[in-house]
């Protein structure tokens, strides 16, 4: 018989890794598997024939209960609000999962757009492949209801890569990037942009960040130029692999401080989304 221990140490990273592909948060991921596995460790557990599908069925709906709440919550935040990255080191078991079957950065904030219930299914079936008789019997829901809320998810999504997808030119974005960054001459790397680039700043209003999406290459050039003249990038500045994607990590005085993400398009030419998260209380976890 499978003790409390072994269960712990084969699903706790498959329990977080549906929290935080559901919440976006490292986190209230953490705290998520913290709750189930105390739960289930004063349960009677004789009856759960199948543990893995036990425990997804408890995080999904833990999870969306506690989505109803952020949502609220995010409707006041300060800018916009934006996923908490995750920073894999293959090294370690969690994260060696995690890069194995990571989701783009890039799908976790457009999963934003979708209602938890939605976001739920879509989470099961896109990232998790659960069949629609898997995922109703979840979320207690019939396979029609469940087939018609992918369906709406479907339509509030354009056709975004779910799972990392590296381009050829990473390494070209990447140095480009890290010498503008050093100089303060962004021109090349704004030549690596779509013209209708957006970029998306995550202070959480505690550090100072856009508070607005920034629309187009013009206005983008002229945001990137104004901080780097004062020092916005300052310290030192690595490329790391961020959600099984190379994105770049900031460091002042041993601290990070920003992490920097981009999305593709979808010729995986150029840059059609930045993302700046520098919300302190997002960051701790790296």
């Amino acid at each position: 018989m499978e003790t409390f221990e072994t269960w712990y140490k084969m699903y706790q990273p498959y329990v977080f890794a549906i929290a935080y592909r559901m919440l976006g948060s490292i986190t209230e991921a953490e705290d998520i598997i913290q709750d189930i596995f105390m739960d289930l460790h004063e349960r009677d557990t004789s009856c759960v024939h199948n543990m893995k599908a036990y425990l997804a069925k408890m995080t999904t709906n833990r999870c969306l209960n506690l989505l109803h709440s952020a949502q609220k919550r995010r409707e006041i935040y300060p800018g916009p609000w934006l996923p908490e990255p995750h920073i894999t080191q293959r090294e370690q078991p969690l994260d060696k999962m995690l890069q194995e079957e990571s989701v783009s950065y890039a799908f976790l904030v457009l999963l934003e757009r979708l209602s938890p219930v939605e976001r739920a299914v879509f989470v099961l079936r896109e990232a998790f492949r659960f069949h629609y008789s898997e995922t109703a019997d979840i979320l207690h829901r019939t396979e029609n209801n469940c087939r018609k809320l992918y369906s709406r998810a479907k339509q509030k999504i354009p056709d975004e890569p779910v799972f990392p997808e590296q381009s050829n030119h990473t390494a070209r974005l990447t140095n480009t990037f890290l010498h503008a960054a050093e100089t303060g001459d962004f021109e090349a790397f704004i030549n690596l942009l779509t013209d209708d680039v957006v970029f998306y700043s995550d202070g959480g209003g505690n550090v100072k960040a856009a508070t607005k999406p920034v629309f187009f290459k013009k206005r983008v050039r002229a945001l990137l130029q104004g901080i780097a003249a004062k020092g916005s990038f300052s310290g030192n500045l690595y490329p790391i692999l961020i959600n099984g994607q190379t994105g770049i990590l900031q460091i002042q005085e041993g601290s990070p401080v920003k992490v920097i993400c981009f999305r593709w398009d979808r010729e995986q030419k150029n840059i059609q989304n930045l993302y700046f998260i520098s919300n302190p209380d997002k960051l701790p976890a790296l």
